[in-house]
């Protein structure tokens, strides 16, 4: 019987969910853009485009709808007066924001009301960015890359230097390529360029000795290392995640889990900023008010198709297992669920219209005796 009620739970509650009102793909593109913009800086805008036809310094006019949002950098926003009046609830909270914006390669400032605007993430002063932390581990990682790579560039340009014999008379060699003594640099940088751009290119010298000039590029995996660790740690990722690596299923598969276990907290956190978005907007009328909002989000650990079936498999075994006692741990009904599938539906209704069934007879009998009496 309380299986019979948990599985007429369930598809009562996903009834509850399919007939709920949700907001289109392009709604949450924007919170996505939003957010993403928010972790770069401190803040990040929604502006809400209202059909009132009055301008961005004004109220909102309430119960008009929404022809539109845009997310805003927090570069392009600021505020610039607060509320000093410690009796007023919005003590503290800007009075307006100026908005930059770039139309047509000119660069326009707006003033924009309380009302038009969503701030998600904090503006105060001492607020910290999500890439803060790490931001001095990216700037060396950068650093490590190009140094490392222009070391390389450096040592493949093959640069070239020539040495001379002190008996080396330099005006008889500038009379042999028929220049002056002060343009035989430039005639040696010809040459030296010359080899560089072709395979099948010869230098010809007398009294002189040409060497390349090559360093020992030292090796930047232990720098680069310490300073991805730090990066990783101050936003909180798991460095295999972070670069794409994989090495070891156990360990790989620890740190997708830890990863997946921060990005749900993360999710959590920001709900409160979703729930307070359309809190505002049905108070302003441009939504209908909720009884209740809800942010859903799936479980990012949840288990596989295959998992899901190891499971059962292993229930089922236990109860193999436990038949000597001649008690069954697991009914089919638990085992089909931890499966990933509901119970028999068609058999519940079944035995809910034979119980239907059966208290209409006993009701019937009743009254036939009561009659008889």
């Amino acid at each position: 019987m309380k299986a019979r009620k948990t599985r007429k739970q369930k598809r009562k509650r996903r009834g509850k969910e399919k007939s709920k009102k949700r907001f289109d793909n392009r709604f949450w593109r924007v919170i996505a853009e939003c957010d993403r913009r928010r972790l770069i800086g401190r803040y990040a805008g929604l502006l809400i485009h209202v059909r009132d036809n009055q301008p961005w310094d004004q109220p909102v006019t309430k119960g008009v709808g929404i022809a539109k949002f845009t997310p805003v950098w927090a570069g392009a926003l600021t505020p610039k007066d607060f509320e000093e009046n410690p009796d007023n609830e919005n003590y503290g909270l800007p009075t307006w924001w100026e908005y930059k914006e770039r139309i047509n390669s000119k660069t326009i400032a707006r003033k924009i009301h309380p009302d038009r605007i969503f701030i998600f993430g904090d503006y105060s002063d001492d607020a910290i960015a999500f890439l803060e932390p790490s931001y001095n581990a990216f700037v060396s990682l950068e650093k490590v890359e190009g140094g490392s790579g222009e070391s390389f560039l450096k040592n493949a340009a093959r640069q070239l230097a020539i040495s001379f014999d002190k008996e080396i008379d330099f005006r008889s060699l500038a009379a042999t390529y028929g220049c002056d003594v002060t343009e035989l640099r430039e005639k040696f940088n010809e040459a030296a360029e010359d080899i560089n751009k072709g395979n099948d290119v010869m230098m010809a010298l007398q009294g002189a000795t040409v060497s390349p000039l090559v360093t020992a590029v030292a090796d930047p995996s232990a720098t680069y290392d310490v300073n991805l660790q730090t990066a990783a740690a101050g936003i909180d990722i798991p460095t295999r995640i972070l670069v794409g690596n994989q090495q070891g299923e156990r360990a790989s598969t620890e740190d997708l889990r830890y990863f997946n276990n921060r990005c749900m907290t993360r999710r959590e956190e920001i709900g409160g900023e979703l729930e307070g978005l359309f809190r505002k907007m049905a108070d302003l009328r441009l939504i209908s008010m909720p009884v209740d909002i809800s942010v859903i989000w799936d479980d990012l650990n949840a288990m596989t198709k295959a998992e899901l079936l190891e499971a059962a498999y292993k229930m089922a075994q236990i109860n193999q297992a436990c038949l000597a006692t001649g008690e069954e741990i697991f009914s089919g009904d638990e085992i089909r669920e931890a499966a990933g599938y509901d119970g028999p539906a068609s058999v519940v209704e079944t035995e809910e219209e034979d119980d239907d069934e059966g208290e209409e007879d006993n009701q019937a009998n009743t009254s036939s005796r009561d009659n008889a009496i």
